[in-house]
């Protein structure tokens, strides 16, 4: 069970996919009201038409089981990413690649070879973005990986998202970047782990 962040009110647990529905449709609402109360005169805040543009795409991939390629096109229509890759922890710290454009044999045996390295990422919950002082950063700078996060489902390591190179020229993700990366975080696993 994971505790999503929600705008109004408790925070929800989600144990099914109807409960994950349900966190995705509450989460969507609080972000479409937070575009339209927070606008300004003619357009909405960016990053909260962002953030409901995805959560309405994750809640849409749930009930269409393609959860992993919605993940795709969020990191490429929201974030500016057409090279990423969605991979799945298995018990022994081995990777098995669920979705990824990003994906080719030099990539393929470099996340083979460092796998455990990633599984103790995975393990530790932490988003991570390259060049940030985090423990990973000489890692990920190696790996070519501009952003990592950990996907969990039922208080266990899943997977991960990897992001290798944004689009846009900035050496810094966003606000708007950053509440993404979280957003994913928190729903990913139970999107495409939950039963």
């Amino acid at each position: 069970m994971i505790w999503p962040f929600t705008y109004d009110g408790e925070p929800c647990q989600i144990g099914d996919n109807i409960a994950l529905v349900q966190a995705l449709e509450r989460c969507a609402a609080a972000y479409r009201n937070r575009c339209l109360n927070n606008s300004s005169v003619e357009h909405p805040n960016q990053m909260w038409v962002r953030l409901y543009s995805a959560t309405e795409r994750l809640k849409q991939a749930v009930c269409r089981n393609n959860v992993a390629q919605a993940i795709l096109e969020i990191g490429s229509d929201l974030m500016g990413c057409d090279d990423m890759t969605v991979l799945e922890l298995h018990g022994d710290s081995t990777l098995s690649l669920l979705a990824g454009p990003g994906m080719n044999g030099r990539r393929e045996q470099e996340l083979s070879t460092n796998a455990k390295a990633i599984a103790s990422a995975i393990k530790k919950r932490q988003i991570s973005i390259v060049n940030t002082d985090t423990p990973y950063n000489e890692l990920w700078s190696e790996l070519g990986i501009a952003a990592f996060v950990p996907v969990w489902h039922e208080n266990a390591p899943r997977g991960a998202i990897i992001f290798y190179r944004f689009l846009s020229p900035q050496s810094d993700l966003d606000l708007a970047d950053r509440e993404l990366l979280r957003l994913l975080s928190m729903f990913a696993g139970p999107s495409l782990f939950g039963t």
